[in-house]
Parts: structure tokens; C-alpha cells; sequence
């Protein structure tokens, strides 16, 4: 009999694995695909815990402790899923209290670095520096350390040279580099970049552009923005005319 049960478990799991792959290949909307992934583990949940009562019931429904391991049994999984459930929870009202988190603040913990961009009831999500976003459950800030910083305090300054033809006007130059930059995600909107010519002569104009980027990873990706669009035999200058 126990392997008759083993068994079916063991036909249970093939099936389930068979039914996720299935939600994966069936093409469907995105916001569609995302609940059916998200909803299949508490179908599957349920599932193993409705075999589970039936072999307990298959097993010890004539018992006299069977009203005893119903009991243990149902205890155990309301402890399980009130920990699991709460401790967040919990957390995440004990760290609010002692720390002001505020969106678009720059944070570093041991195992992630970014801007935060929503505290939820359980978890907070970090923006990395490499675009991705993070999510990270209460519980696991609670034994770490955390820097806060906000983003105009973490702000560094930076430095590039442009050069362009002389032939373009130079308060116009000035003006579509500070208007490139702030519409950039990695550069800070409340410092305005600050362009100055430090050299001249009859084919080219040298400008040195100082502004403000949140990491040097991305002031690498401004600079090189600013190369591109602007070096690049002034293309991007001729168009936007």
C-alpha cells in the first residue's frame, strides 16, 4: 500500500512538472502568462495538500490518533504559512520605524546596490546599476547593515570632453548637450551640467562638460551618449536643427 501511494506522488510530480513547461510554450499575453506562472505554485500547493490528507485518511481514518495527526497536521501548516507570511510583515514594520526609507534613495546592503523604487508590505525592490530591478524580502535586511543615501547626496561629479566643429554655434552646442544629459535616467535633474569652451581654433571647438551621475558606471554610459550623438561628425547636432 505504501508504494502504491509513493507511487501516485511520484505521478503527481511528473504531471506538474509536464503542466509548467506547458505554461511555458503556450504563447499568451504577457500580464496573462505572468498570473498563470504566478498563481500555478499555490495550485500545486494545494494539490500536494489534498494528497496529503488523503493518505492520512487512507491510513489512520480508523486510528484513534486520527483526529490527533488532522490536528497536528492542519497546526503545523498554519505555523508554517504564519512564519513565512509575518516575518516579513513584522520586519519590514520594525526596520520603517527605525529607518526612514524614502523612494529614489540610493542603497547598499551586502548583497545588493541601487536606487529604491517601492517599500511594500513585505519586501522593498532595488534598481541596480545595471538597469535590473531587485526584490528583497524584510527579513533579510534585518541582520544587515544599510546605507541610505539620498540621490543628490550620492551624486558624483564628472567630466567629459566633446569636440566639435567650429562652424556650429556654440550657445546652441551648449544648450543640446545640458538637454541630452537631463534626459538621461543616470544624470541628476536638480544639478545642471555645466559647459564651458576650453579651446578653439578654425576647424574645431573643445568643450568640457562637467555634470552629475549617481555611479561611475553610469557616467560611463552619459560619456560615452555624449560621443556618440555629438562626435560622431556632428550627426546628431545637424538632425535635431
Amino acid at each position: 500500500m505504501t508504494i502504491y501511494y509513493l507511487l501516485f506522488a511520484i505521478g503527481i510530480y511528473w504531471v506538474l512538472r509536464f503542466l509548467v513547461r506547458l505554461l511555458n510554450s503556450i504563447p499568451a499575453q504577457r500580464n496573462i502568462h505572468k498570473f498563470m506562472l504566478r498563481i500555478f505554485p499555490l495550485v500545486e500547493f494545494i494539490i500536494w495538500i489534498a494528497f496529503s490528507i488523503w493518505v492520512l485518511n487512507s491510513l489512520f481514518s480508523e486510528s484513534s490518533y486520527y483526529g490527533v495527526l488532522i490536528s497536528a497536521a492542519a497546526g503545523s501548516l498554519v505555523l508554517i504559512f504564519g512564519w513565512y507570511f509575518l516575518r516579513d510583515f513584522v520586519s519590514g514594520i520594525i526596520l520603517k520605524t527605525e529607518i526612514p526609507f524614502e523612494i529614489n534613495q540610493r542603497i547598499t546592503i551586502p548583497h545588493a546596490e541601487g536606487i529604491l523604487r517601492k517599500t511594500g508590505y513585505r519586501s522593498i525592490e532595488i534598481e541596480t546599476d545595471q538597469g535590473g530591478l531587485v526584490k528583497i524580502p524584510y527579513s533579510q535586511l534585518t541582520s544587515n547593515a544599510i546605507n541610505l543615501q539620498n540621490v543628490d547626496e550620492s551624486m558624483q561629479g564628472n567630466e567629459t570632453k566633446l569636440r566639435l566643429k567650429s562652424t556650429l554655434p556654440i550657445q546652441d552646442v551648449k544648450d543640446k548637450i545640458v538637454k541630452s544629459i537631463l534626459l538621461l535616467p543616470w544624470s541628476s535633474i536638480n544639478r545642471d551640467p555645466q559647459i564651458k569652451v576650453i579651446e578653439q581654433n578654425d576647424e574645431y571647438n573643445t568643450f568640457l562638460v562637467n555634470f552629475y551621475s549617481i555611479s561611475n558606471r553610469h557616467a560611463s554610459y552619459i560619456c560615452q551618449h555624449l560621443k556618440n550623438y555629438f562626435e560622431a561628425d556632428t550627426v546628431g547636432l545637424n538632425e535635431s536643427k
